[in-house]
């Protein structure tokens, strides 16, 4: 709320946030090696008779593995799906925070998605490169309302056709320029819908508190009565108990010798993901871009954003999302879609490194480098003066 509130005074003092695009001030290419990154990043190349979304929310239940501590925290892994534009392609990834949860992704994307190709990356680069002329712009999404509103997803009415076809239509750019989608979660407790254990705002008390009508009305309130459309909306979100979920970041980065590309790249993507609306529940996904009004500062925050994703961090954002509805956001899609330049696998082979996969000469480790010239990430969130819009906080 503090937060919510201090945003909103920012925005009137300086202005909503804009997709600007910003060089990072690099004296050499930012580049990111496959043994410098955490965990292990895993290639997808999606065989494209597949059951696209559905696929996806089996794929994420046999994921689904929550671990707590003695006193029942929640210390579970998390882990990533992302979609790279880069050279030319759109590739698909998933990054696990450890060997053996890699292990566990190639096995069950081999069952989810009959012929495709999942290999480590071993050769080339773990995050694309950013060069020092090359302009960048980006965005974290958030949810319009508290996770108890679900988006829509497959299994609700308004899913006509994957949404993943406007958005890897909208990455698509020139063949210099580079977009990145990152989706990071977290399996959530089973408790998740619980609420607050004395605040009595869990899933049931929401939708009862829907069906006895709304408040309205300063000085002399009146109870409207529950619409047929509070209704349907109590129910949705009633069914959800008992539902497996995950904690959810969603981040997006374009890269581009053009700033006006760069800009159209992050704002297109974000509208995208703005179509997962739900209209019984009103809930649907808001875009943050990365900003501020002072050319340093937002340097910054970029630097900051650009780390989180080469670290695949998970944050906490009280972004909450079914299994169904995580599939809607990350995903393998089929042939259903019919945006260009996907890395489809075309045979029905066995699972190997395929002959004609993209190979690099090493490129030197410029990641030290890299860290030097960011601030430090702690001190660039909370000792900005004047800050507008607060950049993903950092935890610890």
């Amino acid at each position: 709320m503090i937060r919510k509130l201090a945003s909103r005074v920012n925005r009137a003092l300086l202005g909503s946030p804009q997709y600007v695009a910003t060089q990072l001030d690099l004296e050499e290419p930012f580049v990111q090696q496959p043994a410098d990154a955490p965990g292990t990043l895993l290639r997808i190349r999606p065989y494209k008779e597949n059951q696209g979304v559905v696929d996806g929310a089996s794929l994420l239940q046999s994921v689904h593995d929550v671990t707590t501590n003695f006193r029942g925290k929640n210390t579970s892994d998390h882990h990533s799906f992302e979609v790279w534009y880069d050279q030319g392609k759109i590739a698909f990834y998933m990054h696990a925070a450890t060997e053996a949860a890699a292990d566990k992704f190639r096995r069950r994307v081999g069952n989810s998605y009959a012929n495709s190709e999942v290999f480590p990356v071993e050769d080339g680069y773990a995050f694309p490169v950013i060069e020092p002329d090359e302009y960048v712009a980006g965005a974290w999404m958030e949810m319009e309302k508290m996770p108890y509103y679900p988006i829509r997803h497959h299994n609700a009415e308004g899913w006509e056709t994957d949404p993943y076809g406007e958005i890897t239509s909208e990455m698509l750019s020139t063949e210099e320029s580079k977009v990145v989608t990152q989706v990071v979660f977290r399996p959530a407790k089973q408790t998740w819908t619980d609420g607050d254990r004395f605040k009595h705002n869990g899933v049931d008390d929401l939708a009862h508190s829907l069906r006895q009508g709304t408040s309205v009305g300063w000085l002399n309130p009146t109870t409207r009565p529950a619409t047929a459309k509070d209704k349907e909306a109590a129910k949705t979100i009633e069914q959800q108990r008992g539902s497996q979920a995950f904690h959810v970041n969603i981040r997006i980065l374009a890269i581009s010798d053009s700033p006006d590309e760069a800009e159209a790249r992050a704002r297109g993507v974000a509208g995208m993901y703005r179509k997962y609306y739900n209209a019984t529940t009103e809930q649907g996904l808001t875009d943050n871009p990365v900003w501020h009004h002072q050319d340093r500062f937002r340097v910054r925050r970029f630097r900051n954003h650009i780390q989180r994703m080469v670290e695949r961090d998970w944050l906490d954002r009280r972004m909450i999302m079914t299994v169904d509805e995580l599939a809607g956001v990350a995903h393998i899609p089929n042939d259903d879609i019919e945006t260009p330049k996907i890395d489809w696998r075309y045979t029905q082979r066995g699972d190997r490194i395929p002959a004609d996969a993209a190979r690099f000469d090493d490129a030197s480790d410029v990641q030290e480098h890299f860290q030097s010239v960011t601030e430090d990430p702690q001190e660039s969130v909370s000792g900005d003066p004047g800050e507008s819009v607060p950049e993903e906080p950092i935890e610890g």
